[in-house]
């Protein structure tokens, strides 16, 4: 009556928890005694990065620091219009901790930090800036685990072992990696549109287009979009002036990062750092060159129905081994994406002037809940809105003045999800694909934002399974007082043990070689164990 076993193997990552929290931060920048000062504030942006994270139990501790950009307007001594620039990085630290319950040292975390809201505030030397921030942080803490389970048992005749057995999807995790691509490139700037003199700020846009797998590689394939404030000088009065330039989709880029096991069909699920690149003008002012670096994270995985047995029943005269272990699953479910369209009206504050014309919008998109009604997903989120723009003046100078709006607009998407559950988690995500923006007044922006709002249903669970499962040895009469057995491919120490009867404790004792092993570790074939009847008991 031999006991004939399947076993699969399959590499695990598992969601322990999420969690997000506001945090506020401060801190000063000043403008150089070489520059002129400043009178006020055209335009400042931030980018957050993460310094450090790491876990305690129950919390993941997060600290960072924000790199920041400033365009400012002010005079030369002349009386000429000047618009000048600082760019500090990482100026503004930032710590801060998230509560994830069930979060243990030796997990993973994958943290970031996004900028809320951002206030500056000109002090009367004309040189000092302070900076009050509002960060949202947000970690994600996951455990992997390797797992051999058995897929199914027989014996002879059959009716003497019964089965229980249920289907999982999962992702089976090939493998990640880390990789840092170089940023190249010659913009050029077109003519009708004047020719800069000085960099005010640079942005660069990583825009992925598709994302597949080879052998042994990850591949993701994309455009840059990038976008220059420039200060110019105006052919009419000789003032400087603002212009900005935007070149989208202007040049094609493939990532690649080498990840062993892949195979062309898998899946590649990336994390994307903001570029760090630096923009210079050269040829008087007909090509900007811009250099720098783009880091990303990548991670490849197989989606695999597998099936677990969670149930064992057998007959009296069968004697078996079992060893359940716990495992935590995310049973992934259907993934689906759906356009949305944002239309609305802006009106600028009181205190800014009336537009003349519209230099520059910058638009951002955030998700801020997901709610399951039947078998259907609601995904609701906001918009926010950031515009340069020259104020009407009586004095026919071109002015440029600054004006945002958090939750200019907000959206939700209703998506069909057959396999959802009340239960499931869901992960949601919206990338903004167009934007249009046209002053419908001195007083009033219209806009129109198309956005990609995609959500991928994953249900966690925590299934007891069969790990491993052994046949008894029988010995007639009584148990020997002493056995030497031959390790053979795939055996373990728990196999060992169950089969002869004893514990890994007892074999332990009597093999101390065998000490760093696990118990469900495979054991080197070849290798001779002793096994005594000391220690013995009946699993059955």
């Amino acid at each position: 009556m031999a006991l004939r076993i399947k076993e699969d193997m399959v590499q695990l990552e598992s969601i322990i928890g999420s969690n997000s929290a506001q945090t506020v931060a401060e801190g000063t920048i000043t403008i150089p005694g070489s520059m002129p000062s400043a009178e006020r504030i055209v335009k400042v942006s931030a980018v957050p990065s993460i310094r450090e994270d790491w876990l305690e139990e129950d919390r993941v501790n997060i600290e960072g620091a924000v790199s920041i950009t400033l365009i400012y307007a002010g005079q030369y001594e002349t009386g000429k219009a000047y618009y000048g620039s600082v760019q500090a990085t990482e100026v503004v630290p930032f710590a801060h901790f998230v509560d994830v319950p069930g979060a243990l040292p030796d997990m993973q975390v994958s943290s970031r930090a996004n900028l809320l809201d951002l206030q500056p505030t000109l002090r009367s030397d004309g040189r000092t800036i302070d900076l009050d921030l509002i960060l949202e942080v947000t970690a994600v803490v996951t455990v992997g685990q390797d797992m051999i389970f058995v897929t199914d048992a027989s014996v002879s005749p059959p009716t003497k072992l019964k089965l229980v057995k249920e289907p999982v999807h999962v992702e089976d995790v090939i493998g990640e990696g880390a990789v840092q691509a170089e940023i190249r490139e010659m913009l050029s700037v077109p003519v009708s549109a004047g020719h800069p003199v000085r960099m005010l700020d640079l942005q660069g846009h990583f825009r992925v287009v598709e994302k597949r797998t080879m052998t042994d590689r990850a591949i993701i394939l994309g455009t840059m979009n990038y976008k220059a404030i420039c200060a110019g000088s105006s052919p009419d009065t000789g003032d400087e002036q603002l212009l900005v330039y935007r070149w989208d989709d202007i040049s094609r880029m493939e990532l690649t990062a080498a990840i062993p096991g892949s195979k062309a069909g898998m899946i590649v699920h990336s994390q994307l750092e903001p570029p760090r690149i630096v923009g210079r003008i050269v040829n008087d002012g007909q090509f900007i060159s811009v250099e720098g670096t783009m880091g990303y994270k990548t991670k490849v995985v197989q989606p695999r129905d597998i099936t677990a047995i969670t149930d064992v029943q057998v007959e009296p005269d069968l004697e078996i081994g079992l060893r359940w272990e716990p495992i935590m699953i995310n049973q992934i479910g259907d993934s689906v994406a759906k356009e949305v369209y944002i239309d609305g009206t802006v009106e600028l504050p009181e205190s800014r002037p009336p537009l003349e014309r519209l230099l520059d919008t910058e638009f951002r998109a955030a998700v801020t809940s997901t709610t399951v009604v039947g078998n259907r997903v609601m995904v609701s989120g906001y918009v926010d809105l950031a515009a340069i723009y020259i104020g009407r003046t009586d004095d026919f100078a071109e002015p440029v003045y600054q004006a945002s709006w958090n939750n200019a607009g907000v959206f939700e998407a209703s998506m069909n999800v057959p396999t959802v559950s009340v239960d499931a988690g869901i992960d949601a995500n919206v990338v903004i694909l167009d934007t249009r923006a046209e002053p419908l007044s001195r007083d009033t922006i219209g806009y129109h934002v198309t956005a990609k709002v995609s959500c991928r249903v994953k249900e966690p669970l925590t299934k007891e399974i069969v790990a491993e499962a052994v046949e008894l040895r029988k010995f007639p009469g009584r148990l020997p007082t002493y056995t030497c057995v031959n390790i053979q491919p795939d055996d373990t120490m728990w196999q060992l043990a169950t089969r002869y009867r004893t514990t890994a404790e007892a074999l332990l004792e009597q093999n101390p070689d065998l000490v760093d092993l696990h118990p469900s570790q495979v054991l080197p074939v070849g290798t001779r164990v002793f096994i005594t009847k000391h220690g013995a008991s009946s699993l059955l």
